[in-house]
């Protein structure tokens, strides 16, 4: 009964998230399904990459690397006509609404500058914003100021012509050593973005047997708080679409911010966690 009272003082004492930086939808039915095809066409996908950016950090879709060749790109689901209105993007639907959209280019172009200098790459880091929706008609060029601008249907051949003609012609940037971004919301609608530091989380099935999950493995994670059992429920999905359910006590996880600080925060105070 001491070991449990302990129990309920901890849980009540952990650590919340954050406070609120930003609101965000999980990512768009067309993100999402241009995610599951990557995986399919490619052995290196990295969703939601990140770089440090002075005191912040700059975020892009996807990071794919094929054949040692990165590829940063920008997923828009974005309807109707899209083409150029001066230096911002214009969207005309079938309805006859007209707007002006901020064209993806620059901060793409932002983005590989950055991530060109934070890995020390001197290769070309190619860099595409991608037309996910079906009922998306381009008026564009195929390229302005070195970012390819594509309907999801020419992805796939784009990154094999261009990784064929840059492959191996410098040592390939490792894997591993990138910055993915994962999300955390809480059950007060609080959100943040930080790296998970955590490389496994340290569960147990229905009948008590101890189980690792990798967490980079991971696509998403929810959590339903048990408080009269001292425990969460774990709903697991991997990247490969496999499920799972899962149990923990009083675990806490490490998540690192780009600025070099870490923050502890009690997995039973957030409801989902997308990797």
């Amino acid at each position: 009964m001491n070991s449990f009272f302990q129990a309920g003082v901890h849980r009540a004492k952990a650590e919340k998230l954050p406070a609120l930086e930003e609101i965000e939808r999980f990512g768009s039915e067309g993100e999402e399904q241009l995610y599951r095809f990557l995986r399919e066409q490619f052995d290196c996908v990295i969703r939601n990459v990140t770089v440090p950016h002075k005191d912040l950090y700059l975020e892009k879709d996807f990071l794919v690397i094929e054949r040692g060749v990165p590829f940063v790109l920008e997923a828009k689901n974005w309807k109707g006509e899209i083409g150029m209105d001066g230096a911002s993007f214009y969207q005309r639907k079938g309805n006859g609404v007209y707007k002006t959209l901020k064209s993806p280019v620059g901060t793409t172009n932002q983005f590989l500058h950055v991530m060109k200098s934070y890995y020390g790459i001197k290769r070309p880091v190619w860099g595409a914003v991608v037309f996910t929706e079906p009922d998306c008609r381009l008026s564009l060029p195929e390229e302005q100021d070195g970012v390819a601008l594509l309907p999801a249907g020419k992805l796939v051949s784009f990154i094999r012509k261009r990784a064929a003609e840059e492959a191996d012609a410098y040592p390939p940037i490792d894997p591993g050593r990138i910055l993915r971004c994962t999300r955390f919301y809480s059950r007060e609608s609080e959100f943040c973005k930080g790296i998970l530091a955590d490389s496994y989380l340290d569960c147990y099935t229905e009948d008590g047997t101890p189980v690792r999950l990798d967490t980079t493995k991971l696509r998403y994670l929810s959590v339903e708080e048990q408080p009269l059992r001292m425990r969460d429920k774990l709903y697991v999905t991997y990247q490969n679409g496999n499920s799972g359910v899962f149990y923990n006590r009083d675990l806490v996880l490490t998540v690192g911010c780009l600025d070099g600080s870490y923050r502890k925060i009690a997995l039973h105070r957030i409801l989902h966690i997308v990797f």
